[in-house]
């Protein structure tokens, strides 16, 4: 994987917006991405998990020192 500050800041960007949208599944009712009209825990998880795996990529993502 290339290390780069700029995936960095992709990866985090990718995790604030699952994060936001883990926030609207778990508190509104929406039939957006989904069948019915209803709260969506399952879709909140998802975009929960995602969101963690995002910032875990960030984190593999970023420059280390050579020395480290």
């Amino acid at each position: 994987m290339q290390r780069s500050w700029g995936l960095v800041t992709a990866c985090i960007a990718l995790a604030v917006l699952f994060a936001g949208l883990c926030i609207f599944f778990a508190t509104t009712q929406t039939s957006l991405l989904a069948g019915s009209y209803a709260r969506h825990t399952k879709h909140a998880v998802l975009f929960a998990l995602l969101a963690l795996l995002s910032l875990a990529a960030a984190s593999f993502a970023r420059p280390r020192k050579e020395g480290a």
